[in-house]
């Protein structure tokens, strides 16, 4: 199921990005991010409530910056975990597989939707974008971020080291 999000929120990412990325009256942007959160919010309120909501936007955030910045890579454990907890449990009676899988594949689709926001927001403002998920990363104070640790093999090394 990590592969598959990741895959599929990477895909929605790009998809909803790409007609943003090209010149837009800066007029416009903040009204157009607004409009598309308000929507996100909006699609996902039948399925997750309030605080399933934030969670989701968190690690879309996380994935956002796992997929456009260099310097930061995220942890498919963590990110798998944090997921798996807007889930109902597993064998849970209530949940029928059809409902679990409507819910998995909502999931993914929100997360990817809410990648693709991300992306779309800070895309023209990478640096910037990036030099704040190392330090979000990097930072000792305890902040659920979802990204493997600086100097784990799978993170790009750094210019200059």
């Amino acid at each position: 199921m990590k592969t598959t999000i990741r895959f599929a929120a990477a895909s929605a990412a790009l998809l909803l990005a790409a007609p943003v990325l090209a010149a837009e009256p800066a007029a416009t942007a903040g009204y157009r991010a607004e409009a598309a959160w308000r929507w996100l919010d909006q699609a996902m309120a039948p399925t997750l409530d309030k605080a399933q909501r934030a969670k989701l936007v968190w690690a879309a955030y996380n994935n956002a910056a796992g997929s456009l910045c260099n310097e930061v890579a995220v942890d498919d454990a963590k990110m798998g975990k944090a997921l798996a907890e807007l889930l109902p449990a597993p064998g849970d009676a209530k949940v029928t597989e059809a409902q679990r899988k409507h819910l998995e594949a909502s999931l993914m689709l929100h997360l990817g939707a809410a990648t693709g926001i991300f992306a779309a927001e800070n895309a023209d403002k990478l640096p910037t974008f990036c030099a704040a998920a190392v330090e979000l990363r990097d930072s000792k104070e305890p902040n659920n971020n979802l990204f493997l640790p600086y100097g784990d093999d799978d993170v790009p090394e750094r210019p200059g080291q």
